[in-house]
């Protein structure tokens, strides 16, 4: 059974999301669509979506301000997309993972545990949005 991976970067003006299915520990996990909401800072919000052929480019959307907001949006429109049938529900998403700006010693995807979280929360001042 494959598994649904989110890669999240919330940056200060918009938020990303790449969906990925994973199906064996030893293969690369294949992209499967990514969607952007930008203009958190700058309205308009718009939406870019793309998933093979399924293609939007900045549509413009309405009550969107936040990174809260614009993750819950793009949530929404990943499992509402009929065309990404491994994703019609949060408990599809097997793995979440997020970009960090500097993580110190860790050069490669890291699980986030209680000493991996403390030690990259230590490098905050480095990029503290």
């Amino acid at each position: 059974m494959s598994k649904v991976i989110l890669s999240i970067n919330a940056g200060s003006s918009s938020v990303k999301v790449s969906v990925f299915k994973g199906s064996s520990k030893d293969a690369e996990p294949s992209q499967l669509a990514e969607a952007s909401v930008a203009g958190l800072t700058a309205p308009p919000s718009t939406l870019t979506y793309k998933r093979g052929d399924e293609k939007i480019k900045d549509e413009e959307i309405k009550d969107v301000s936040t990174q809260e907001d614009a993750f819950k949006y793009i949530l929404e429109h990943l499992m509402n997309d009929d065309g990404l049938p491994e994703l019609k529900n949060k408990e599809d998403i097997e793995f979440a993972c997020h970009r960090v700006v500097h993580g110190g010693d860790f050069d490669k995807p890291t699980k986030i545990d209680r000493e991996t979280y403390h030690h990259i929360e230590e490098l905050s001042d480095l990029a503290p949005l």
